[in-house]
């Protein structure tokens, strides 16, 4: 996997449906949760655990746009070409989801995504401005679910030789006068 350091330009940016975001993005509650019902009993330790599946989650982007005559830079100009692309997911009879591609996205398997919302630009009167745009997982359902099974007893001892050798050890001292 790639890190931030080494690879900062892939943090940097968004790609979704081929085309890279404009701006610099932040993202924010891609968290993958795992929904699983647990039952305990009373007078009894421990639960029963059943996977009840992982839904698909909302997460946020946050993208600061500028303009930099210098650097020939125009954040402001890509973005309404990309608003359109983040557009095309809800346009039409039906929804479709285009794939997304960001380190942390890859992590923790988001692949697909639909537009959620937009929000409005927000200027920081320094010649920048934010918009968070909230993105949808697109997850299609699949069969999934169970209890998990139990770690087994099978299989060598990892602590085996410090048992053999505490019984040793043990027998050692009960053959001497004050065992």
């Amino acid at each position: 996997m790639p890190n931030v350091i080494d690879d900062e330009d892939l943090y940097n940016v968004i790609v979704l449906g081929g085309v890279s975001s404009p701006g610099k993005v932040t993202l924010s509650g891609h968290d993958r949760v795992t929904n699983w019902d647990v039952k305990t009993s009373p007078y009894l330790n421990g639960a029963t655990t059943t996977l009840k599946g992982t839904p698909p989650i909302e997460f946020s982007a946050s993208f600061y746009l500028v303009k930099d005559v210098a650097q020939g830079t125009d954040d402001f100009a890509d973005w309404d070409t990309f608003v359109q692309i983040i557009n095309t997911t809800v346009a039409g009879n039906k929804p479709k989801a285009l794939d997304i591609y960001h380190p942390d996205l890859a992590a923790n398997d988001i692949k697909s995504v639909v537009k959620a919302s937009i929000g409005g630009m927000v200027y920081d009167g320094k010649g920048g401005g934010t918009v968070l745009v909230k993105f949808q997982e697109y997850r299609p359902p699949r069969i999934q679910g169970g209890t998990p099974k139990g770690s087994g007893k099978g299989g060598p001892d990892p602590n085996q030789d410090l048992k053999n050798e505490l019984n040793q050890l043990t027998n050692q001292y009960q053959n001497t006068p004050w065992g």
